[in-house]
This record gives C-alpha cells, structure tokens and sequence, in this order.
C-alpha cells in the first residue's frame, strides 16, 4: 500500500491495540465527526450523476481514490474522544454524552512540525509530538519526539533529537517510557524541566532488542511494534528482550537514484532473519519498578520444563497491578503454557494447552476478577470439528476450578476485545452462524447463564442493509464504543453507549457514497461447491451488463494462506472493480482447505503439506465452475495473488495437469518455503528435517515442479528490497524456469519492497496488459 496509508495502518494498530492516545493532526487524514455542538458536517463533493454510470478506471482503483474514511479518534476517558479538527487543525476533545466539544492544543503548536502525530499524557499537561517518521518494517516506524508542556509552552527534543521507533506515556504520571538505540528510558517531567532514568544498558542497534521487536517478532507473533507492557497504576514496567546474535542475516542491496554518484555502489542493508530450521532470536522476559530509581529488573523465566529451551514468546499483559500474564510456546508452536509472575518474579503456570491436529491460534487473554478468559477451540457436537471460542476459566487460590465455553456452537470468536468490569460482560468479534465471511460484534455474560447477543447484526446501513462486517472501538472502561461498519456498503461510523443504543454518527463517508453512486457496479453472486468432502465458499463478482447466453473470461483472485479467508463481507473497491466494469471480465474468490472459520477439520487439512490440498481446491472448483456455468470461457481463465497467493498462484499452474488455468501472475510469491521466516513457516510446518519434515518441504517448492507451467503464460513481479519475501524467493524459480528452457515473463521493481506501494501505476499497467493478453479483452 502507498506510504501514507501504511503509516495511517501503523498508528491505528497502536491506538487499537496498545491503546496509545495517537491521534494525527493537520493537513494528514483526519476523522471526520459530526459534532452536535459545532453543527460541522463534512462537505460534498460537487459532481452531476444525473447522466449514465461509468464503469471504474484502473487508475482509481489504486491510487485511494475510493478509499473510506476510517475512524481517527482517540478514546481519552470513558465518555471523551481526541480528535483532529478537520478544518483549522486544532485538537479538540469531544464529550459524546453531551455532543460539545473543547479545544486542547491549538493548531499552531504542531505548525512546524512535518508529519506530526501527538499523544498526550494522563492529566493532558503535557503533548508528546511525533514527527519527521521514516518506515520501518510492516507496523514500525522511526520519528522524532518533542514533548510540548502546555503551561509553560515550552519544548523538550526526546533522545536528543534522534529519532526512535517507540514512545508511550505513563497512565498515571507525566512520564515518557521510550526507546532509543534499543534501550528503554523512563523520562519524567516536571515543572521546570524532566529526569532521565535508563532502565536498560544492553541494546545493540540491529542485534539486541529491548522494549521492541526484532523483524520476525514484529511480523510473524506480536503483529505490533511495541514490546512493552505497563501496570495499570503506572509502576511497573514488563518488557521483552529479543537478543538476535547469532540469527543469521538477510543482505539487501538498495541501488538508489538513478546517475547519482552518491549511488556509485549500492548501499546494502542487513537484517536479522531466521529462516525455516535455522537459529531463531533468544527472548526473555523481565520487569522493573519505575517509581523506585534503585530497583533492579527482575527476570520472568519461560517455562523450559514445557515448552523447551528453544521457545515463543507470544503475548503478555497485566492482569492487575502486580501481575503479569505470559503466554510461552514451543518452537513449532504446539504447545502453549500460560504464566502469571509477580513483579518479584515468581512464577505460577496456570494453564497448559496442546493442539495435537495442527497449531495453536493464541490471543492475548482478558480478565475479570478470578476470571482469565482465552481464545481456546472447543468441539461443536458436529462433523465439522472444533471451534475457536471465548473459554472462561476460574481460579481459586491460584488453582483451576473450572473451564466454560461462553460461546458454544458452529461461530467462531475472531478476536477476544474487552471486559466490562462493571457489567462482568466480554465483548469480541465472531462470525455469524454458518457465515464465515460475516464478522460481527458479540456480548456475552460472563456467568455464561445466557447466549452471546450480536450487537452489530440489527445495525443498519445507510443504505439500509444489515451491518454484516464490523469492528468496534471501546472507551477505556466499556462504556461506549465506536461501532465501525464496513460491509457490505461503504465505512460508517457510529457512537454507542452501554445499552447498545446509538447516540451519534461519527462518519457516514458520504462523499465516497456520492462517487460510487457515478460508477457501474459488478453483480456479487455467493455460493457454495462441494469437492473433496467439503463445503467451499465462492464468490463471483460479474459485469453489471452480465448476459448468460455470452461467455466471460474469469480470473481467479487466491490468497489460500492457512487460517484465512478471501470472502468476506468488507465492501472494497480495488482491482477487482476495474477488471470486472471496464473489461467485462468475471473475478472470483475461493476459500477451500485450510481457510479460516469452517471448522477444525477443514482448517488443520493443510498442517505440514502447504502447497497441496488449498492448491487443489482452487482447480478443482474452477473447474467445476467452468464445467456448470456456460457463461464462462475456459480457454480465457487466470489466476493471481500476492506473497502467499503468489506462491498459491504458481503452483496452481505448476500442478494444473488439465490446464484449467492458461495463464497467471505471481506478485512478490514463496517459491520454498526453506527461504521463508522460521516462526510463520514452523508453525504449519514443522521443521525442514529427515526426523520431522523434509519431504514435506520439499514436496511444496515451486521450482521443483516447473514443467507443469510449461506452455503457460506466466509472469513473475517482484520488489529487489522486500524484506518479507526476499528476492531471493523469485530468483530460484526464474533459475528453475530458465534451466527447463520454460518461456515467462518477469517484472523487478528496483528497492521496491513487499507492498511494491511506489509503482501502482507501472505494477498496475503491466498486469493491465497481461490480462489483456491472456483474457482476449482490448488493452
């Protein structure tokens, strides 16, 4: 995705889950509120839609042009959202029981600041501005911090003007807990001036992490880049140390501008990266007293007895003041044992979970007096396995007394997200009853007497279609949340309080509605094919002028990654809204084996064999669609997909004995998975060894299948600076094709990297032309 967007992901996955007070300022993108006390709306966009709609063109299909505003607030207090005026700049915060709204830094306190996003601290004294960012990897980025102290209006440059990759202030003081140089320091401010204290002395830029993650962490278990947890009375500081010396690395050159002598030798990057069997980073856990300046860091132990010296850590967080929760795994990630420490470092394991079918899915857990609630599968009583539930499980005098499944049956809980303390209610995201491209908003009652009630399933959108895909954002205690809805039409935004009864609109995107309404679009059809003992949802997305006695071509559009899904009810207008409007092409989605929210059966089908059963279903369901619908012409079908899907997308044509597929794409693909991360990799498939699984391994790598693509049109796109799959990955299968003397075509994007976000419009156009080749439509 381009730059900007990447980073507006970055700072919304800090805001949701580590629940920093970010919220981005003038000139950047901003919420767009009605505020009842201000009577602001958000304008329309002057266009005449009186005359014929029009079908979308490629370029806006990439370039965000249909892009929903998203919800840019900041939760401040149970009843207060931070949020940017969208006009003059100022950050206001806005009382949603009351509608009115006040001023809390003016605008031109940010003025000169480029990029700038602020955070501010517990008593709103004190503004820490983050400014001047530069990416790092998927959800990390590196900017300069200044703290404005509001009274006395003066600046303070944090790490002496470098700039850090992390920054959060103490809930309960004026303090600044960052990282600079992979050390921790606990700053505090006072009038007058601030005290620095280091907390940590063993970081290594690039080596040894504390407080962070190192690349694999960040991608592959904490999705975050934050690796520091703070009690909730703002005394306590547990954090992760990720030590990477003896990970081997990844050399990326980085070529630079073009006939710049500065770039006479390209400059090459370095990355620690552990692949498959390979020696992963040694992390531990440890935690300090902030308020005490003599205390020392106590050390929080794994569980080795259990999960073996060569371990995950995979989450942590407070449960109240004084204890800490830690989820450690094995390597391959199979076995999972629940820690609570003390900030003394004792040690108690709690809980102790083994998935002997496939892997383990952890989320952080929550917690309601002698309550911890996790993300556990459960069987439903139905051939088709288990699955994921919200598990509450009591404890008494540090012992396990009982185990309830809050939410029973064939639904599966996507994501565990609050406790209401006072209401002793847990809220989380689920799918709907045999709908699993449906993600709705559940409560459930802890006592587990009474069943989860859907809050989102009755919301309606201003269309007047159900909400069928949501999200929610809760105020610090429950009270409130906004309910984010996102399909099937375009985002809107609401506030709701704790009787679920809407009280105001935060964002209708009616602009984007206006657009859309000027555009042709496809006609969605969502169906069901059965193959291989199971149900596989399809969906197809036709031209608006679909005629049945015509033939179409139809390209296939597959991820098939384990664990997740490509339909869904999320109202996007990308790629797909163009080929099938402008082009009359049909393009289709496929979730087979392996997908997400069907059962444990279907899913774990993929454990230790990737490349095989997903890859099946994607021919063997075109086909039978090609087989049952006239209407498509199946000597004009294609596939694609990106990273996983690329590497679906090549060995669909590798393994493609009846050449369903005539021709195909891979985007910055897998090609073996020995080249790929070792905890994602691992973790579906064991270890690249005689005694575990090197067949497997060896079973799934594209370049050992090549003469299956022979005499199809095939083309390879890839960044030469992706750190995620490495160019590495697409120069072993161009060496395979090119030995077999196997015809395809190959497109590099110089220092480009996974996202490929600098060159839409070349990236775009290449794959415009291709398809025009392959699919027989006019380019």
């Amino acid at each position: 995705m381009p730059s900007n967007v990447r980073v507006l992901v970055q700072l919304a996955l800090l805001l949701a889950v580590h629940g920093s007070l970010v919220v981005l300022v003038a000139g950047k993108s901003v919420p767009r509120v009605i505020d009842q006390d201000l009577e602001r709306y958000e304008p329309l966009e002057e266009e005449d839609h009186r005359g014929a709609r029009v079908p979308f063109n490629l370029e806006e299909t990439y370039d965000q042009s249909f892009r929903a505003n998203s919800f840019n607030g900041t939760w401040k207090t149970d009843r207060e959202i931070l949020y940017s005026d969208n006009y003059v700049g100022d950050i206001r915060l806005f009382d949603v029981t009351t509608g009115s709204g006040t001023v809390l830094l003016d605008s031109s306190v940010t003025a000169d600041f480029d990029k700038a996003s602020v955070m501010f601290s517990f008593d709103n004294s004190h503004v820490a501005i983050g400014h001047d960012y530069v990416n790092g990897f998927r959800y990390s980025i590196h900017q300069k911090c200044t703290v404005y102290n509001i009274k006395s209006r003066t600046f303070t440059d944090i790490a002496n003007g470098d700039r850090i990759p992390l920054f959060k202030w103490s809930p309960t003081r004026n303090a600044l807990i960052y990282v600079h140089k992979n050390d921790i320091y606990y700053q505090v401010f006072f009038e007058g001036g601030s005290d620095t204290r280091r907390i940590t002395n063993t970081g290594v830029p690039d080596i040894v992490f504390n407080g962070i993650p190192d690349w694999v962490y960040e991608e592959e278990v904490l999705g975050s880049p934050v690796a520091f947890w703070i009690s909730p009375d703002g005394r306590h500081l547990a954090f992760a140390t990720f030590n990477d010396t003896n990970v081997r690395d990844i050399v990326i050159s980085k070529y630079g501008s073009p006939g710049n002598s500065r770039d006479q030798y390209p400059n090459e990057i370095r990355i620690k990266y552990p692949k498959a069997g390979t020696t992963n980073p040694f992390v531990s856990l440890s935690v300090i007293d902030l308020h005490d300046p003599s205390s020392k860091l106590i050390d929080l132990p794994p569980p080795v007895d259990v999960v073996g010296a060569d371990n995950v850590l995979y989450t942590a967080n407070w449960r109240r003041d004084g204890e800490i929760v830690a989820t450690w795994t094995n390597r391959v990630q199979n076995k999972a044992q629940l820690v609570l420490y003390d900030t003394k470092g004792n040690a108690n394991n709690i809980y102790y979970e083994e998935e002997t079918e496939g892997w383990l899915r952890i989320q952080p857990p929550l917690y309601h007096d002698r309550y911890v609630i996790v993300a556990k599968l459960q069987d439903s009583g139905t051939k088709a396995g288990r699955f994921l539930h919200a598990t509450r499980l009591e404890y008494r005098n540090g012992a396990l007394v009982d185990e309830t499944d809050l939410t029973p049956g064939t639904c599966e809980v996507i994501s565990l997200l609050l406790v209401d303390h006072a209401r002793a209610r847990l809220y989380y995201l689920g799918t709907e009853l045999g709908k699993p491209s449906h993600k709705n908003l559940y409560s459930v009652q802890l006592s587990g007497n009474e069943p989860p009630v859907c809050l989102s399933c009755d919301v309606l959108t201003p269309e007047g279609n159900r909400c069928t895909y949501a999200y929610a954002y809760f105020s610090t205690n429950g009270s409130h949340y906004a309910l984010y809805c996102a399909g099937p039409d375009p985002v809107f935004i609401a506030i709701v309080n704790a009787n679920h009864r809407q009280i105001s609109i935060w964002e209708e995107n009616r602009s984007l509605r206006r657009k859309l309404a000027a555009r042709t679009q496809p006609i969605v059809k969502n169906f069901n094919v059965n193959a291989n003992g199971y149900t596989n949802k399809v969906k197809l997305y036709l031209p608006p002028d679909f005629d049945e006695t015509k033939k179409y071509p139809l390209l296939i559009n597959v991820y098939a990654g384990p664990n997740t899904i490509r339909i869904t009810e999320e109202a996007t207008y990308g790629f797909e809204s163009y080929i099938v409007t402008n082009r009359s092409v049909i393009y289709g989605r496929i979730d087979g084996r392996g997908s997400a929210y069907k059962g444990s059966k279907m899913l774990f089908e993929i454990y230790r064999r990737l490349g095989t059963v997903e890859i099946e279903d994607q021919i063997i369901i075109t086909r039978t669609l090609q087989e049952k619908y006239s209407w498509i012409d199946s000597n004009r079908t294609g596939i694609w997909g990106w990273s996983y899907g690329g590497f679906s997308a090549a060995m669909v044509l590798a393994t493609d004995a009846e050449s369903v597929f005539k021709c195909g794409i891979s985007v910055a693909p897998v090609t073996s998975w020995i080249y790929y991360d070792s905890l994602y990799t691992e973790r579906f498939m064991g270890l690249p060894t005689p005694e575990d699984n090197q067949s497997g391994y060896n079973d799934t790598d594209v370049s050992r299948r090549v003469e299956g693509m022979r005499g199809k049109k095939y083309m390879l796109i890839h960044g030469t600076a992706d750190d995620n799959v490495h160019y590495q990955q697409t120069m072993m299968l161009n060496k395979a094709l090119v030995n077999s003397d196997i015809m395809f075509q190959q497109q590099t994007y110089t220092d480009e990297a996974h996202a490929l976000g600098n060159v839409f419009p070349h990236l775009y156009h290449t794959m415009d032309r291709f398809w025009a080749n392959c699919l027989g439509y006019s380019h």
